[in-house]
């Protein structure tokens, strides 16, 4: 078995070379760089020739087989159906030699992710949760579209011009859908809400998270001291230490999704 995993990684990285720089993918998209390395696809900055606009286009990896293609055809169809400028636009999808590729609007600018390991940014209580309030906009319109974003992080939230952006929506699922059976057999280590049909909770708890690494951006740990939990390190204002105990299932949710939690930030935004 462990022989198999080894020629499996081999080849992977064999035929899942990034292409180089000024290759041409359809007779369209012009290859600029490559911006990411995910489990099921690479994604590149291209410009389309036939506008000059830049463009995110995201492959499917060879070595995952078919269930790299289905994947980017499952975020396709998800990305077709949202309207809101916190979401990149879906601008094509097509098949090019034996390889699935979605080209989107491309967003320029950073992460949150780059923002705090890249920058060094940290962030305030009140800043963390304007950035939540912005977020949860998009990720509203996503359930009242009937699914779920399912990978809400911060390397998934872009801001540009302190805008967040919503995007990758390549773990999407419809409301109710479990998740595919090929993917629970490919991640050793699902938390239990990935298990279950998808449910805005599922989100709302990746947004705990997400607050949880923007408040830690400002973190300063005493030297000597051991590490400790959260509730400990962080000297949070009570009603957003029990909106993040609300968040990660230390305490009854949120029973009427987003919009209930939004209007819980507002509160606390108002008494800051």
């Amino acid at each position: 078995m462990e022989l198999q995993r080894s020629w499996q990684r081999f080849v992977g990285l064999w035929t899942d070379r990034p292409r180089r720089e000024g290759s041409l993918i359809s007779g369209r998209y012009r290859i600029q760089e490559l911006l990411g390395m995910g489990s099921y696809g690479l994604t590149y900055l291209c410009i389309d020739e036939l506008n000059g606009e830049e463009v995110a286009l995201k492959e499917s990896k060879p070595s995952k087989g078919r269930l790299s293609a289905r994947l980017l055809e499952r975020e396709a169809d998800v990305m077709r159906r949202m309207d809101h400028p916190a979401i990149p636009k879906l601008l094509h999808a097509f098949i090019y030699k034996k390889r699935s590729y979605i080209s989107t609007e491309y967003i320029r600018g950073e992460t949150l992710e780059q923002c705090i390991f890249e920058q060094g940014r940290k962030y305030t209580e009140q800043e963390c949760l304007l950035l939540a309030l912005q977020l949860l906009e998009p990720v509203v319109h996503v359930h009242e579209r009937g699914y779920i974003h399912g990978d809400v992080r911060i390397p998934n939230v872009i801001l540009r011009d302190e805008r967040v952006h919503l995007i990758d929506f390549g773990l999407a699922r419809r409301m109710g859908e479990p998740l595919l059976p090929e993917l629970k057999r490919r991640m050793r280590e699902l938390p239990k809400p990935e298990d279950e049909p998808a449910a805005p909770d599922q989100d709302l708890q990746d947004l705990g998270h997400f607050l949880l690494f923007m408040l830690y951006s400002a973190y300063e740990p005493e030297k000597g001291k051991a590490p400790a939990s959260w509730q400990e390190e962080l000297k949070l204002t009570p009603g957003l230490h029990h909106m993040l105990e609300r968040l990660l299932g230390l305490r009854p949710g949120y029973t009427e999704g987003a919009p209930e939690l939004q209007a819980e930030i507002e509160h606390l935004l108002d008494s800051c």
